[in-house]
């Protein structure tokens, strides 16, 4: 698919450049004076955890349900670390893998300013920073000159996607069901949606690209079925962070940067 974003050069963004890219924060970090760090789960368990051994700071994690666009704290002695951060003028680093087109990273962030009224004491740390991002992180590693693919986005980077893959398993398909998904129909070239594919929000394409556009722009999906040729290639130039799909006789296929 010949696409600006296609033409982006794939960035496997393994667990060694993770440790190298957190290693490489160590000391600004330690000048930051943190107290506590707070991974949002999933993605940013891992580098949350490796910046704890790191800083020899205490680690707890953030509870994301994507579906309610809800943050949670499920360690009550994690509010004691943020009272005793607040009390004491220490910061807190909020650890995410992607800083993206969605809303996790700022709903998270959100969350934390509830508990903390001074926001200088939140820090933020981000693997993948693009130039589309929604969020700004103060600690961050630029891609946006590549598609970046971290260890845990693996096992979904294959053009059949998760039907073939949902044999093995139902965890894969209990993932899919905390992402925001948008189906845009062209009824010159319908889509074909089983009953269990969950769609948040549906848009019927009426020719005019402009308003596509807005419309995923204001609804922040992260995953989009599609088959319109036109509006994929606009939506993988434009949001590099979103995952579409093409449907093919009620079979997705994922389209990605080697199609």
């Amino acid at each position: 698919m010949d696409t600006e974003f296609s033409r982006f050069p794939v960035y496997f963004y393994g667990y060694n450049e993770i440790e190298t890219f957190c290693l490489s924060q160590k000391e600004q970090l330690l000048q930051e004076d943190i107290g506590l760090i707070l991974g949002i789960l999933r993605g940013g368990g891992i580098p949350a955890l490796m910046l704890s051994q790191m800083l020899g700071v205490p680690v707890d994690f953030i509870h994301y349900n994507r579906r309610g666009a809800r943050a949670e704290i499920k360690n009550h002695e994690a509010f004691d670390l943020i009272n005793f951060c607040t009390r004491e003028g220490k910061k807190i680093l909020l650890v995410e893998d992607i800083a993206g087109v969605g809303y996790t990273l700022i709903n998270c962030h959100d969350y934390l300013r509830s508990l903390v009224k001074n926001k200088s004491l939140i820090k933020v740390l981000a693997l993948v920073h693009h130039e589309n991002s929604r969020t700004k992180a103060d600690y961050s590693k630029d891609c946006s000159a590549v598609r970046a693919i971290l260890p845990w986005e693996r096992y979904i980077t294959s053009s059949q996607c998760l039907d073939e893959f949902a044999k093995t398993g139902e965890a894969l398909i209990d993932d899919q069901r905390y992402k925001k998904t948008l189906a845009v129909n062209d009824p010159a070239i319908p889509l074909t949606l089983k009953n269990e594919w969950r769609i948040d929000y549906h848009f019927e394409f009426d020719g005019d690209h402009h308003s596509a556009i807005d419309f995923i722009q204001s609804s922040g999906p992260e995953e989009i079925y599609c088959n319109n040729e036109t509006i994929i290639s606009i939506i993988l130039g434009k949001f590099p962070f979103i995952i579409v799909y093409k449907t093919i006789g009620q079979k997705r296929y994922r389209i990605n940067l080697l199609d």
